[in-house]
């Protein structure tokens, strides 16, 4: 016997195994498990996207969803600072409770902001601001002498007025 190794060389029996081997390995990780079924109830819900009670699917891009706003941040009154009475009736702009701020206020780089007065509860107001045509989004409670900047504007409240349901504000340029 020779001590010489002959060179391993992979047959043609071995290489079709191989690929035969390779190809249902590949198969078999592009298979998905099967579903819960289509019923009338879940399939009315559907966007097209894919089943209706498949939570990773979004119809391809078509739905849009909700991301919760955060509130403008309120800056509080200077240490020190004396409020006046609720009623004072000194700001340059004032929003009922329901209603927008008025006069309207100035646009900024071809830029609009509404003040809404959705409530007011004691000495604090509940406010929300729309810029453009965008979608509202509320501030934190705000009381006399705070401010808050929402883009290019600072509004600090003079006047929050429960029994009128009214406040009013300054714009600080």
């Amino acid at each position: 016997m020779s001590a010489r190794t002959a060179p391993v060389r992979p047959s043609l029996a071995r290489l079709a195994g191989a690929l035969f081997a390779l190809s249902l390995l590949a198969a078999g990780c592009g298979e998905s498990t099967p579903g819960p079924e289509q019923t009338p109830a879940n399939s009315a819900a559907s966007d097209g996207g894919g089943s209706a009670t498949s939570a990773a699917s979004d119809g391809g891009g078509r739905t849009a969803a909700a991301v919760p706003q955060e509130k403008y941040a309120v800056t509080p009154a200077p240490e020190g600072f004396t409020p006046p009475e609720p009623c004072s009736g000194e700001g340059a702009y004032f929003a009922e409770v329901g209603g927008t701020a008025t006069p309207e206020l100035p646009e900024r780089a071809d830029e609009t902001l509404t003040i809404t007065a959705e409530s007011i509860e004691g000495a604090d107001a509940q406010l929300t601001a729309t810029l453009g045509d965008g979608s509202s989004r509320p501030l934190e409670d705000i009381t006399l002498g705070e401010t808050v900047t929402i883009d290019l504007w600072t509004l600090s409240v003079t006047s929050v007025c429960e029994d009128t349901q009214q406040v009013e504000f300054d714009l600080i340029d």
